[in-house]
């Protein structure tokens, strides 16, 4: 668990493979195992909260407010405990209850009035919200160097620090803030990597390439960047404007080198041919998330609504055959439910929902530096034969229908508006016009979700 959180955050934010130095010092890097047990010295202490083997969400809030709801359940225990001091003289010889209302009169209407006394406490003090995170339930045990990496065998023990080679002097790490003191040092001038790393993964979004393109290793071993002074001004520029991500996206997205053309120039390609000095902007296919949400915004089906529990896509009844355990996966929503967006869909490692998995979905198992983006036959076929798609395709058909009525020109038009966001050209147009003569709109429909322009956008 350690291991997972130290080499997560190292790379997540300092772009750095401490987890390597983890057995031995670093091979190629100034890392050493001192330095990751340092920093593991930092998250030493953390839990999972969970009772046996069950996992278990905690309130979140401030202290304050963490106080507050511990105090209301203190004062809810003992009416909890009365009212089961109530019910207790009326279980049977197998030890269960009878139903509150076959009770004695006096006895429900004393259940009654705690029951009441307890909603009027709740109201006054409401539940926080809850969610799944480590915590630290008791003060640390001390932290040491574990001879090549074995639990069995402690060296010194050694305490909170960050990698020597970042710092001339060490951040202080009271006992009690050992993580807020890592959280302001990795956001603090003092800290050369954090902006850089941030303010590259930003650009690989947009470009799909970094300047430093291994994002999470900045190392001896990583990428030397292609535009160091460029890397160099984003991060003070980001730390300047209050690190924030949206005046950083604002400030690419308007950039000359954000507009420049994806067209090909035999000149340039021969001289750069992996685009290296960003002479024209590469295609780069939308993510499974954003393919399936702009099919069902082209639909017309996409439900906008934000927040609440995850909703539960359904799953194809091939893919439930080839399940061990399909009596356990979930009966899927509503379909209004299931038309919300791709970020509201249930994850389970053991049943990833096939048309996100064969569209290079991240393992959510790890973290991942980029998406893979990759080009297999089953990817063609999900988007032409899979259900979801032909359902959408119907969907559309009938938008096509309700927005531009029967006439075939001013379906295809609309459709290339509403899927493209241009007009067709005349090429495209009498090509449909002439695909309409022999198939249905809904087949259009389907065609036009799956031209490469609607995955690898202009």
């Amino acid at each position: 668990q350690l291991e997972d959180i130290l080499s997560t955050t190292s790379q997540a934010f300092l772009g750095l493979t401490l987890g390597c130095a983890r057995f031995h010092n670093h091979k190629f890097e100034p890392l050493t195992d001192q330095d990751y047990y340092s920093m593991v010295a930092i998250f030493n202490g953390l839990e999972r909260p969970r009772k046996g083997r069950t996992e278990l969400d905690l309130p979140t809030g401030t202290r304050e407010e963490l106080a507050r709801e511990a105090e209301r359940d203190r004062r809810i225990e003992p009416l909890d405990k009365r009212i089961a001091a109530l019910r207790e003289p009326f279980r049977d010889p197998q030890k269960k209850l009878p139903p509150d209302a076959s009770l004695p009169a006096d006895v429900r209407r004393g259940i009654s009035g705690l029951l009441e006394e307890i909603a009027a406490i709740r109201r006054a003090m409401p539940d926080l919200p809850r969610g799944y995170f480590l915590h630290e339930p008791r003060p640390p045990a001390p932290a040491y160097l574990l001879v090549r990496g074995k639990a069995a065998s402690p060296g010194p023990e050694v305490a909170p620090a960050v990698p020597a080679v970042l710092v001339d002097a060490q951040p202080e790490f009271p006992f009690a803030q050992r993580r807020l003191a890592l959280a302001r040092w990795l956001a603090s001038p003092a800290n050369p990597l954090t902006a850089r790393v941030i303010v590259n993964r930003v650009w690989l979004h947009h470009f799909g390439e970094g300047l430093v393109r291994t994002p999470s290793d900045f190392g001896v071993m990583g990428e030397k960047p292609t535009h160091p002074e460029l890397l160099d001004w984003l991060a003070n520029w980001f730390v300047e404007n209050g690190w924030s991500f949206k005046k950083l996206h604002r400030l690419i997205l308007a950039s000359n080198t954000y507009r420049m053309s994806k067209q090909a120039n035999p000149e340039y390609a021969a001289k750069d041919p992996e685009n290296r000095l960003l002479w024209r902007v590469p295609y780069t296919r939308l993510s499974v998330e954003a393919i399936r949400d702009s099919i069902l915004a082209v639909s017309g089906r996409l439900n906008p609504a934000l927040y609440g529990p995850s909703m539960l896509p359904e799953i194809p009844a091939a893919a439930l055959e080839g399940s061990s355990d399909p009596d356990k996966i979930w009966k899927a929503s509503e379909e209004d439910e299931q038309s919300r967006r791709t970020v509201y869909v249930l994850l389970k490692r053991s049943m990833v929902v096939p048309m996100l998995e064969v569209l290079d979905l991240c393992d959510t198992a790890r973290s991942a530096a980029k998406r893979m983006t990759t080009s297999v036959a089953p990817q063609a076929l999900t988007l032409y034969n899979g259900g979801f798609v032909n359902k959408q395709a119907r969907y559309f058909a009938w938008r096509l229908v309700n927005e531009a009525g029967r006439d075939p020109a001013r379906q295809i038009e609309r459709a290339f508006r509403l899927a493209l966001a241009r007009p067709p050209t005349d090429a495209e147009r009498d090509a449909l016009l002439q695909f309409l003569q022999e198939e249905s709109l809904e087949q259009m429909a389907r065609v036009i979700f799956n031209l490469n322009e609607f995955v690898y956008p202009d």
